[in-house]
């Protein structure tokens, strides 16, 4: 409980003063610890750096691992991956917003091994991405662009979000994901997928609607038309 409140009070303060600006004795006094007992949990500055991001970041790794590896298809699991990094950043708003502003005046040692580890966390998307092209679901598009575009809208929250805002984190993780699989221009006539719903219900529906569509457009062609019914030129 200790280490968890130091890591805590810590984070702050490198928030609020950036990382080059806060020392070991600001911290111990923050939590009302001498400088020799923060030696007990950590050995020394770039430790508790390491522990704050590395810890951090390896969790949130197994986390989105555990939450994307079910049974679904591309679909249903780049829905899971982005309501859990909405989640997470709600829940981390100021690891993920010291991560973005003060990675630089990280020791080089800790900063490479954060970036490695968000690496392996980024293949997970980047992995989600490659099957649903594979699999038809997805439209061939560059898979690096489409991720840092993924992440960067989720990860930007760290800037705008508020707990007492309009919408909860639920909410504004639905919207991402309509945004992401339906777009903002209005469709007519398309296959959409608006939630979980699949199979051949589903199939039927969209069937439907497309004959609706395709039958009042020949409505309107057909008196233009030479055919029967039609006018002609």
């Amino acid at each position: 409980m200790v280490r968890d409140e130091v890591v805590r009070s810590a984070t702050r303060l490198f928030k609020e003063r950036g990382i080059r600006g806060v020392s070991l004795q600001d911290i111990a006094d923050e939590v009302g610890l001498t400088k020799g007992a923060l030696y007990h949990y950590f050995s020394n500055r770039d430790d508790l750096l390491r522990q704050v991001f590395g810890d951090w970041i390896t969790q949130e790794f197994e986390s989105l691992r555990a939450h994307t590896s079910g049974s679904g298809g591309p679909t249903a699991q780049l829905r899971d991956y982005v309501r859990y990094h909405v989640t997470s950043v709600t829940q981390n708003i100021d690891l993920y917003h010291l991560s973005f502003s003060s990675e630089a005046e990280l020791p080089p040692d800790v900063r490479a091994e954060f970036r490695q580890l968000k690496r392996r966390s980024d293949s997970v998307l980047k992995a989600i991405l490659r099957a649903g092209v594979a699999a038809g679901d997805f439209e061939p598009r560059d898979e690096k662009v489409m991720a840092f575009a993924i992440d960067g809208m989720c990860n930007w929250l760290s800037q705008w979000y508020a707990a007492d805002g309009p919408k909860s984190p639920a909410q504004i993780a639905d919207d991402f994901v309509e945004l992401l699989l339906r777009g903002l221009v209005r469709q007519d006539d398309g296959p959409t997928d608006s939630g979980p719903a699949h199979g051949a219900v589903a199939t039927a529906e969209y069937h439907a609607r497309a004959i609706r569509f395709h039958s009042e457009r020949l409505e309107q062609l057909l008196p233009t038309l030479g055919g029967p019914g039609g006018t002609g030129a």
